[in-house]
């Protein structure tokens, strides 16, 4: 069996790989092609534990804000929402998610970014840079290189 220090190294590579491609993918969130959508309705349920793998019972409660969307693109409608390539927003309290669809009546036109590659991935919301999932992979990076230093020190 490997060193558990060369393991450590190796499985936080894997994860520094795995985030730094996720962070690869929406990257250009800011260029995707810009549409009008209509808001069809939106809907505030309690997250399940497979839906949101934080959930457990020492944790608190989450909440999934879900925006139900129409645009047409090309000539074809599509519909989604807001479920994006992060997933629905999440809140820790029902009223928080409820004041998020609350900005967004039903039958209202609003904003949204549309993925180039998949015409049923739209983003609603601000632009944004992946900041979580770029810090993830440094600091999975930082524990990978850390990790062999000690096991190369220590050979």
């Amino acid at each position: 069996m490997p060193h558990p220090l060369l393991l450590v190294a190796l499985l936080a590579l894997v994860g520094a790989i795995t985030s730094a491609i996720g962070a690869w993918k929406v990257r250009d969130i800011n260029s995707w092609p810009v549409v009008e959508a209509t808001v069809l309705g939106h809907d505030v349920s309690l997250a399940s534990a497979a839906q949101h793998r934080r959930e457990r019972d020492d944790q608190e409660r989450r909440y999934l804000a879900r925006i139900l969307l129409r645009a047409e693109i090309k000539g074809t409608p599509i519909e989604s929402d807001n479920s994006g390539f992060d997933g629905v927003p999440s809140f820790t309290t029902r009223e928080d998610a409820e004041s998020y669809v609350n900005r967004y009546p039903v039958g209202s036109s609003v904003t949204v970014r549309v993925s180039p590659r998949d015409a049923s991935i739209m983003h609603l919301g601000d632009n944004r840079l992946p900041w979580g999932r770029i810090g993830l992979s440094v600091f999975l990076l930082f524990a990978s290189l850390a990790s062999l230093g000690l096991y190369l020190n220590r050979s």
